[in-house]
């Protein structure tokens, strides 16, 4: 087994730390197979030991002898006469996706989504686009009020409202949110945290985590896009369920506004 299927497989036992350098490996693969350890500390936030410690529980005994293999490892991988096209990776991920959502799961969101006084959808960089994009298709049911706020710790929340975030590592723009829900200075609404982290550092902030499926090591930097294409996946088979309770596009406020100008 190489390095790429050990990480892949280990992930499930990983702990915080290591499911952060994990996903920060995972992401560029190529800094983490050349930089020095000190580099890579500066960098990437995470202390000499904590790599070390990352690189002995694979089995190695540091993290230079890790970086080594891997860097061999990742070299092979993308070697290979029979890898998968970009295509290929991202129709697997949209399977995956597919099948990995639970259906009643979404169902019971967007029954809450409707029930809830204001609803809320946050994303930040790569998970921008995604929660921008749910937003705007929830304008099309009248029955849910949404919109995308920015990232602000003084955005005040009601205990009826539904806050949506959308994170694939680390959260690290929430944190500040976080904090102000936890000491009480925010009313804090029912949180559900959408990710491709199972072991996301933020998700025990949250009611319900929301966990899909990503690209591996070793496709993820030829799939730069991998964790926005899950989201936009997920958003797909959440707005799915909208006409379920016989809401259409010919019954929503963005359709009237443009029946009135005509």
């Amino acid at each position: 087994m190489n390095t790429i299927e050990l990480m892949d497989g280990s992930v499930s036992s990983f702990s915080k730390t290591d499911r952060a350098i994990y996903e920060a490996i995972r992401k560029f693969p190529d800094m983490y197979a050349t930089s020095s350890v000190t580099d890579l500390s500066a960098r990437g936030g995470f202390s000499k030991p904590a790599l070390t410690r990352f690189a002995q529980r694979l089995g190695f005994s540091g993290f230079i002898e890790f970086q080594y293999q891997f860097a061999q490892d990742l070299e092979a991988a993308r070697s290979r006469t029979d890898a998968p096209t970009n295509a290929e990776i991202y129709g697997g991920l949209l399977k995956a996706v597919e099948e990995r959502v639970d259906r009643t799961q979404l169902q019971n969101l967007v029954e809450r989504m409707r029930t809830s006084q204001h609803v809320y959808i946050m994303g930040y960089n790569l998970s921008r686009m995604p929660a921008e994009e749910l937003n705007i298709a929830l304008q099309f049911d009248p029955t849910i009020h949404a919109s995308y706020p920015q990232i602000d710790v003084s955005q005040r929340f009601a205990a009826d409202d539904l806050l949506v975030v959308y994170s694939a590592v680390s959260g690290d723009s929430f944190k500040g949110l976080m904090h102000e829900f936890k000491i009480g200075r925010n009313t804090k609404p029912y949180m559900v945290l959408v990710t491709t982290n199972s072991k996301h550092p933020l998700r025990r902030n949250f009611d319900e985590v929301i966990a899909l499926p990503t690209a591996t090591v070793a496709t993820s930097n030829r799939t730069a896009l991998a964790d926005t294409f899950a989201f936009l996946m997920f958003n797909d088979l959440l707005t799915g369920t909208l006409p379920a309770a016989g809401v259409s596009v010919a019954d929503s406020p963005m359709n009237e506004s443009v029946k009135t100008k005509q």
